[in-house]
């Protein structure tokens, strides 16, 4: 019986007490044997019975032994392991000192009732219990001091004591040396001390051996082999790892959300939301998860879901896993900028902060915030506290620029992108912005590289096309300029910046009806656009323009 009581370590189980058993049997033996004085007889009874995880006849048959030999340890001592199995743990803790009266050195008695404490949350006490049990190394019964070092490994890792638990679990392999589940207790401990390499050896040991899983079963190793490929940054490993974990068990919320982080890191939005929306659908209120839904939504712009999610991942179970409070309300507070609802962001954002004074990432997106509510020295301040705090944060130095743009300070904003843009080169967002702040410097070559280095990074970044067209318009080359507000038209048909640009090439290209068609469309979508209305105006009084500015980018 030594690993069938596993499950008592695993967050959640209910520990069902009942009251002391009497010493009768509990369920009634064959007349013809009742009266059977053969103590031997019940002993081997009560021992293949529990074997067979017959527990309710082997506690009968065991009584019966205990009450033909009253002071025998041995029969007190299975009297107490069967109990254990059937989670009448304070009744098994007293058989056990029963035993204990009859033989202090009786190390089995011992061990089942470090088992038990454990059932009951008293790991303190069962831990002491496992710990006289190996010191006393008196009387095992049918079991080894196999029993007693697993009991402490896992009491140990509860603690987060893993080096002392690893130990722990060592010293049981060495008894016990196939065994699956302490293989398995073995990998996630090694995770636990970010050790991947060594916990896909354990795992991978326990899948190779596949025997003695306990209450387990072979998708707990593979689920945690996927967590150590993560840590190697083997994410395709990992998701083959947690693919065959929720194929033996589809119903683990953790193996989804997992998995669902990954896919995430991988930028698979989609396939990330997916595994969340699983790992919610089986557990309702798991905050990893909600909070995995709400970043993902805030990263496809669905700020509204976003919200929702992250609501309700803020009253769940408390469970963030690997991430952290300070993260959803960093999360809730970009869902809430997302729908323009700054003040209540920014109440969000300063909870992030509180929480955690060192998130470099919150103390950013209160820059931003302020930004959005133009309260541009604050933005600074919250931005140089992101900076002071990681200098090398790209996003930060990022937002810097948007905030000297904002305030028309295009010198340091260019410096400030090309700073961002030294850390992170694949932004197309940075590459973007920076083109608006070279034509704002009339750098107009410059804007179109770095406009056609935005586009090579996002060939669907409306704004990268619509910023080339600008610098192209600028720098008098209409023709190329059309065609590349053509581009901005296949993807945003209603862009009326883009309409206006054209037509204000087609003017210089001296095509007066593709302008005024182009003119006359972009009013049409945005009857106030005052470039489009003044161009018209001109073209309809004069049908000729000398010399018009290009649009500004935006």
């Amino acid at each position: 019986m030594l690993f069938s009581w596993s499950k008592y370590l695993i967050p959640g189980v209910t520990v069902v007490t009942t009251a002391l058993v009497s010493i009768v049997p509990t369920q009634a033996q064959p007349s013809s044997f009742e009266a059977l004085s053969d103590v031997t007889y019940w002993t081997d009874l009560c021992r293949l019975q529990a074997g067979a995880e017959d527990y309710e006849n082997a506690l009968a048959a065991c009584e019966q032994a205990i009450a033909l030999e009253p002071e025998d340890a041995d029969i007190w001592a299975q009297h107490s392991g069967i109990l254990v199995s059937l989670d009448a743990f304070p009744d098994a803790i007293a058989s056990a000192n029963r035993a204990l009266t009859f033989d202090p050195e009786n190390s089995l008695a011992i061990a089942y009732q470090c088992v038990a404490y454990t059932a009951l949350g008293k790991n303190e006490t069962a831990l002491d219990k496992c710990n006289d049990a190996l010191r006393v190394n008196g009387n095992w019964g049918s079991e080894n001091p196999a029993l007693a070092w697993f009991y402490r490994g896992e009491i140990l890792a509860q603690a987060q004591q893993y080096e002392l638990a690893l130990v722990a679990y060592e010293r049981t392999l060495l008894l016990d040396p196939e065994n699956s589940l302490v293989l398995t207790r073995q990998c996630e401990a090694y995770g636990a001390l970010e050790r991947p390499q060594n916990a896909l050896d354990a795992c991978g040991t326990a899948l190779a051996i596949d025997q003695q899983w306990g209450e387990i079963g072979p998708a707990h190793a593979w689920t945690h082999r996927g967590q150590a490929h993560t840590q190697l940054s083997q994410y395709n490993e990992a998701i083959f790892a947690y693919d065959q974990a929720i194929g033996l068990d589809p119903n683990n919320a953790l193996t989804w959300a997992a998995q669902g982080q990954v896919l995430e890191a991988l930028r698979r939005n989609q396939e990330a939301l997916v595994s969340y929306d699983q790992a919610v659908a089986i557990k309702a209120d798991y905050a990893l998860a909600l909070l995995g839904q709400c970043t993902l939504l805030n990263r496809l712009g669905s700020y509204e879901p976003a919200l929702a999610a992250c609501d309700a991942a803020l009253d769940g179970d408390g469970d963030w896993g690997n991430q952290t409070l300070a993260k959803a309300w960093n999360e809730r507070s970009i869902s809430l900028t997302g729908t323009q609802q700054y003040e209540e962001a920014l109440a969000s954002i300063n909870r992030a902060v509180g929480i955690q004074p060192d998130y470099v990432a919150a103390h950013n997106h209160r820059s931003t915030i302020f930004w959005y509510l133009e309260r541009y020295p604050e933005a600074l301040a919250a931005n140089k506290q992101a900076l002071y705090l990681d200098d090398t944060y790209a996003p930060a130095w990022f937002t810097r620029g948007l905030i000297f743009r904002a305030t028309g300070e295009y010198t340091h904003a260019l410096a400030t992108y090309n700073q961002a843009l030294a850390l992170n080169p694949f932004s197309d967002w940075g590459w973007t912005n920076r083109s608006l702040v070279l034509w704002q410097l009339e750098q107009y070559a410059e804007a179109l590289d770095s406009a056609e280095q935005a586009i090579a990074l996002n060939s669907e970044s409306v704004q990268a096309w619509y910023n080339k067209g600008v610098a192209l318009s600028a720098l008098g080359e209409y023709e190329g300029a059309i065609a590349t507000y053509d581009n901005v038209l296949t993807l945003d048909a209603t862009h009326a910046d883009a309409l206006t640009g054209r037509g204000v090439a087609w003017l210089h290209l001296e095509d007066y009806a593709a302008a005024t068609a182009d003119l006359e469309a972009a009013l049409a979508l945005n009857p106030d656009h005052s470039l489009a209305q003044d161009t018209l105006t001109a073209l309809i009084e004069t049908q000729l323009v000398e010399s018009l500015p290009p649009p500004p980018p935006s």
